[in-house]
């Protein structure tokens, strides 16, 4: 595989930058790029594709995460994002159209702390997208019913509901495990599967601690696998699980240094999905590596190291411009600042 590096901002405004998201902002038919910080004036901004201007959406301070959805129902894609550790705001940033500079900023909820990812899905089975927040501070899974009006500040109580207490996790996916036609959550290494109006609480790997989460039918059996990496841990383990119920692990690696990226992709255009994965540097990683395990099948993965001189945090893989297939944008988060990618060439 051919990967081009290339830095789309040297000195974003944002530091500590956690939010990284590949969206069509400006509905040209492109994806554009969404980046946020924790520090720093305008330091959530969205680059413009094909030059990657920059252009301020606003200013907070935010945890890793982030999602883009048409809140609103006109047609453009609005971002959903929270604070970090000691913070109790999950926002909403709305997409103002031409010319997309300083969107709106609307309150979700001020009643939990800090919010480590988010997912949109139907998770509640009455045909309208929800929104699943991953609350880590105050050990809670949640999701939101948008209400009539999401411009009221924060949205009513009632639009909260309550998956999961007692509970810190990262990581986020919805997915239709068993087979239904229902999404169920996974959340970290737990999946839960609703009842009615109650949610009923899975393990998949007894001892992962706060994992990314990734997921895609890994072996062709027609169910979707589960991928976890411990994105905060040295040495830090990359898995995926098969055999639903029971899940079987199958370990790809055990000394990685905080692989805080991961996402399951076709990479090469075969057909079948593989796993990206990347370490961050955090100034004690001289060669953090980008890796994609590429799928040859039957349960068979090939690793190919894509970059070993290039830390990066929570990025994203998404097709850009007139590639054919899925690059690879980033950022470190410390003590390096930047944003970058890497062009998927084939």
């Amino acid at each position: 595989m051919d990967f081009e590096h290339r830095v789309i901002d040297p000195d974003p405004p944002g530091t500590e930058n956690d939010v990284c998201l590949i969206v069509d902002v400006d509905g040209d038919g492109h994806n554009d790029i969404v980046i946020g910080g924790k520090e720093g004036e305008s330091n959530i901004v969205w680059y413009e594709y094909p030059h990657w201007t920059r252009h301020t959406i606003g200013t907070a301070r935010f945890e890793a995460g982030g999602v883009a959805f048409d809140i609103t129902g006109n047609g453009r894609a609005d971002v959903v994002a929270g604070s970090d550790w000691g913070h109790n705001e999950l926002w909403w940033f709305e997409n103002p159209g031409p010319p997309y500079e300083h969107w709106p900023m609307r309150l979700i909820e001020d009643g939990l702390w800090k919010y480590h990812d988010q997912a949109v899905g139907d998770v509640d089975g009455d045909g309208e997208d929800e929104i699943v927040v991953l609350s880590q501070q105050s050990e809670v899974v949640v999701y939101y019913d948008i209400p009539d009006d999401p411009t009221v500040s924060p949205w009513p109580k009632f639009c909260r509901h309550t998956i999961c207490e007692g509970l810190q996790v990262e990581g986020v996916a919805l997915v239709d495990l068993d087979g239904d036609g229902a999404l169920e959550v996974v959340a970290g290494p737990y999946w839960f599967k609703r009842h009615g109006d109650e949610w009923e609480r899975h393990l998949i790997a007894p001892d992962f601690v706060l994992t990314c989460v990734a997921v895609g039918d890994l072996d062709g059996d027609g169910r979707p696998e589960v991928v976890l990496a411990e994105g905060e841990s040295d040495p830090a383990r990359l898995a995926w699980f098969s055999g639903f119920p029971d899940w079987q692990m199958h370990l790809l690696r055990d000394d990685l240094f905080h692989p805080h990226s991961l996402q399951v992709a076709d990479m090469d255009g075969d057909g079948r999905p593989d796993i990206f994965v990347a370490e961050m540097g955090l100034g004690g990683n001289p060669d953090p590596e980008m890796l994609i395990y590429l799928n040859r099948g039957d349960g068979v993965f090939e690793e190919v190291l894509v970059d070993n001189a290039h830390a990066t945090h929570h990025a994203k893989v998404g097709v850009i411009g007139e590639a054919a297939l899925p690059s690879i944008v980033g950022k470190p988060y410390h003590p390096e600042n930047r944003v970058e990618m890497w062009l998927n060439k084939g």
